[in-house]
């Protein structure tokens, strides 16, 4: 399989997999356990603090499709974590609920053999939340340190989707509206919308992704045709092995 099959074979797999950590509500509840935020700023201050103490502009600069004043929010929100350790403790949760996940999975080993191929392969040119992902404390354990990889892949497309989005000057709400509707942005802070709001055309949301597509294809080609087609193999029985559970 070549590049750019394999990555848009995988964009929607690793896309809803790799995020399901963040909407469960297990995480919410050991986020506060372990000392991050009881709000919407755990989850910000966990997933961007992998990058360590970045400043606010940085914080909005890496959550693209995020309303500004929501990010600022939650990122300067009083927390008794710094914010490298906030990221490291999310990145821990993250490998914590993929071992629940994928526990039992046989394909898990090389999975993680596979992912980390590419997370370590990758130019973080521009890449800077995906490089503070890929530097976070991998387990030992093949289940948790798979799905944390499989975590980081997904951020490494996030940032060429955002600097896809930005290389062309692209509003965010816009592509929020467009990709996901009207509450998806509501959850992504647009509290406001104006029902007569634009989307982002239809033709320039295929640029976007046909450009995005076009860098994520390069990470992938550390990987050998058979890799790739063995990579996207055990993507989709990973999420097929989680959601039977």
């Amino acid at each position: 399989m070549d590049s750019l099959t394999a990555t848009r074979r995988l964009a929607g797999p690793i896309g809803s997999f790799g995020a399901r950590f963040m909407l469960d509500p297990t995480t919410f509840t050991r986020s506060t356990e372990m000392g991050l935020p009881a709000s919407l700023a755990g989850y910000v201050q966990g997933r961007v603090g992998v990058m360590g103490g970045v400043d606010t502009e940085t914080a909005v600069d890496n959550m693209l499709f995020f309303d500004r004043d929501l990010v600022t929010r939650c990122w300067e929100e009083p927390c008794d974590l710094s914010k490298s350790e906030a990221g490291s403790v999310y990145a821990s949760i993250c490998a914590e609920r993929g071992r629940s996940y994928l526990d039992g999975f046989s394909g898990a080993s090389r999975l993680a053999e596979l992912l980390e191929q590419v997370a370590d392969s990758a130019d973080d040119t521009r890449a800077a939340l995906f490089a503070g992902w890929r530097d976070a404390t991998r387990p030992d354990d093949d289940a948790g340190r798979a799905y944390l990889l499989l975590a980081t892949v997904r951020e490494l497309r996030g940032c060429r989707h955002m600097e896809a989005s930005r290389s062309v000057g692209v509003e965010p709400l816009g592509m929020v509206l467009a990709n996901s509707g009207e509450g998806t942005a509501r959850l992504h802070g647009y509290r406001d919308v104006d029902p007569d709001h634009e989307a982002t055309p239809a033709a320039q949301v295929d640029a976007i992704e046909a450009a995005t597509d076009k860098a994520n294809a390069a990470d992938f080609a550390c990987l050998t045709d058979d890799e790739r087609a063995e990579l996207v193999a055990l993507v989709d029985a990973a999420d097929s092995f989680a959601t039977e559970r």
